[in-house]
C-alpha cells in the first residue's frame, strides 16, 4: 500500500471499467473526480483538501456531530423496535456533511441517496444500476453547483467548508471546474462508508453483550473498540493497485501495467502482525487502520469518521446502556466493500 510504483487512481478507474462507465461526458467527469487521478494532478487536488481536513480543525466538530447524534435519536417514536440503519446510521453521516458544508438539514436525506447510490454500484459493480449511478452523479453535480452558486450569493464568507472551498478557489488554488468536482468527492465520501462501518460497528459490540458493557461502563474504551471493529469487520474488503511499470513486491516481480489486490479481511487477521487475531481486544495496539489507506493515499477524512463513531457511541451508551440487538443482523459481503443490509434494535 505504501509502495511507490502502485498506483491507486487507475484501480478507481478500473471499477469505472467493469461497471460500464467507460466513455462520454460522465466519464470525463469522472476522470476529474480526485478518486480517480493519479501523480501531480492528485496531489493538485489533495493539497485543498488536506487544508480542509487537518485533525484540529475536524476535531473543533465534537460539539456539533453530538448534537446531530442527539437530534437522530430525539427522532425515535419507538425505541422497542429500531432499524438501527435506517433511523441512525443513515441520517449522522449525512447531516454531518450538511453542516461541514452549510446546506441546510432538510438536506441530509437527498445528500445520503446522491452518496449511495452514485457511489454503491460502483463499488459493489452492479451493473444492473449502471444508469442509476450515471443519473445520481449528474444530479451530485447539479447539487453541488447550486450550493456552490447559493453561498456566493449571501456574500461574506464563512469557516463552513463551502466557504473555505471558494476562497481556496479565489486564492488560486482550485478553478471552477476543479472546485465543483472537489465539491462532489467530498459529498460522495462523506456519507456511504461512514453509515455502513457505523453499522459494522454497532452490530459487532451488540452481538456480543460484554463488549457493549465493556465500553457502556468505561468511554475510555470507545477509541479502540471503533479500531478494533474496522480490523475484524472492516468496510473495505480489498483495496487493489496498479503496477505502471516493473517493479517488485517482498522479494515478487510484478510486471508492468498488473494488478495487485490487498486482503483486508486477511490482512486484519494476519497472526504475524496480531496476537490471538481473531479475537477482539480492548488492549490491541494498531498502528493504523488499513482500510485508511497509505502515503499519499491515505483517506483523508479519517478524522471525521473516527470522530462521528466516537461520538455515536458515546452518546448511545450514555443514554441507552440497555441497547441490545433486536433479532438478527446481516451483512451483504462482496469482493470490495461489506453493506449492512439489516441491524434491528431496542433501544
Amino acid at each position: 500500500m505504501d509502495h511507490p510504483d502502485l498506483e491507486k487512481g487507475a484501480a478507481f478507474q478500473r471499477r469505472l471499467d467493469d461497471v460500464g462507465i467507460v466513455e462520454g461526458q460522465i466519464r470525463e467527469d469522472w476522470n476529474q473526480v480526485i478518486v480517480a487521478t493519479e501523480g501531480e494532478q492528485r496531489r493538485h487536488l489533495r493539497t485543498p483538501l488536506i487544508a480542509l481536513f487537518r485533525s484540529p480543525q475536524i476535531n473543533k466538530l465534537k460539539q456539533a456531530i453530538r448534537e446531530i447524534v442527539e437530534s437522530v435519536f430525539d427522532e425515535i417514536e419507538d425505541p422497542t423496535a429500531v432499524d438501527f440503519m435506517r433511523d441512525v446510521a443513515w441520517k449522522i453521516p449525512s447531516r454531518v456533511y450538511c453542516y461541514l458544508v452549510a446546506a441546510p438539514q432538510e438536506n441530509a436525506a437527498y445528500v445520503a441517496k446522491l452518496s449511495d447510490n452514485t457511489v454503491t454500484p460502483i463499488l459493489t459493480c452492479d451493473k444492473s444500476r449502471l444508469q442509476e449511478s450515471i443519473d445520481t452523479f449528474n444530479a451530485s453535480k447539479i447539487f453541488v453547483k447550486q450550493h456552490l452558486d447559493g453561498r456566493r450569493r449571501k456574500g461574506a464568507l464563512g469557516k463552513d467548508f463551502t466557504s473555505l472551498m471558494i476562497q481556496q478557489q479565489l486564492d488560486g488554488m482550485l478553478t471552477e471546474d476543479e472546485l465543483i468536482f472537489e465539491g462532489i468527492a467530498i459529498l460522495h465520501a462523506s456519507v456511504d462508508n461512514t453509515v455502513h462501518q457505523i453499522g459494522l460497528t454497532f452490530g459487532t459490540l451488540l452481538e456480543d453483550p460484554s463488549l457493549w458493557r465493556a465500553v457502556r461502563e468505561d468511554e475510555r474504551l470507545i477509541p479502540p473498540a471503533v479500531d478494533e471493529t474496522m480490523r475484524l469487520r472492516p468496510r473495505m474488503s480489498t483495496i487493489f493497485r496498479h503496477a505502471r511499470r516493473e517493479t517488485e513486491l517482498e522479494g515478487i516481480p510484478v510486471p508492468a501495467d498488473s494488478w495487485v489486490f490487498v486482503s483486508m479481511r486477511s490482512a486484519n487477521r494476519d497472526e504475524t502482525m496480531f496476537e490471538d487475531a481473531d479475537t477482539f481486544r480492548f488492549d490491541r495496539r494498531i498502528g493504523r487502520v488499513l482500510q485508511f489507506g497509505a502515503g499519499p493515499y491515505n483517506c483523508l477524512g479519517q478524522t471525521l469518521a473516527r470522530l462521528e463513531l466516537h461520538e455515536l457511541l458515546r452518546v448511545a451508551t450514555e443514554r441507552f446502556p440497555s441497547m441490545a440487538l433486536n433479532g438478527e443482523w446481516s451483512c451483504h459481503d462482496t469482493g470490495m466493500i461489506t453493506e449492512v443490509t439489516s441491524l434491528p434494535v431496542r433501544l
